[in-house]
């Protein structure tokens, strides 16, 4: 008799880390990441903003940041999450949807390319 197929729960985000990543490539290190911390995801995002505005001289034409902030915005949760969960389920549970939502978000975001995965 055959026993019954244990599906692995063991999902593709183990060990992925957007921390060691950007520290790895000299884009992050502790100091800066405790700095990080205390801000508020508005202040960073305001942030980020103006620092982009200030290295382009204030000409961020062309990039339409209201149509786009929404997409911005899930991607970054996306990557946030699947660093700090050890498996697609728990992804899921997160970020508030199905397993099917979650695969077509990992095709889209390419997530195997970005972290090397086979």
């Amino acid at each position: 008799m055959n026993k019954p197929r244990r599906r692995n729960s063991q999902g593709f985000c183990k060990d992925l880390s957007l921390s060691k990543k950007l520290r790895d490539v000299n884009k992050s290190n502790e100091a800066f990441e405790i700095m990080l911390s205390a801000l508020t995801l508005e202040e960073l995002i305001g942030l980020k903003l103006e620092c982009s505005g200030r290295l382009t001289g204030g000409k961020l034409y062309g990039f339409n940041l209201w149509a786009k902030v929404v997409d911005i915005t899930k991607e970054a949760l996306y990557n946030a999450t699947i660093s700090i969960v050890d498996t697609n389920k728990g992804a899921t549970r997160i970020l508030g949807i199905s397993e099917q939502t979650f695969k077509s978000l990992k095709k889209k975001y390419r997530i195997r390319e970005e972290y090397d995965i086979d």
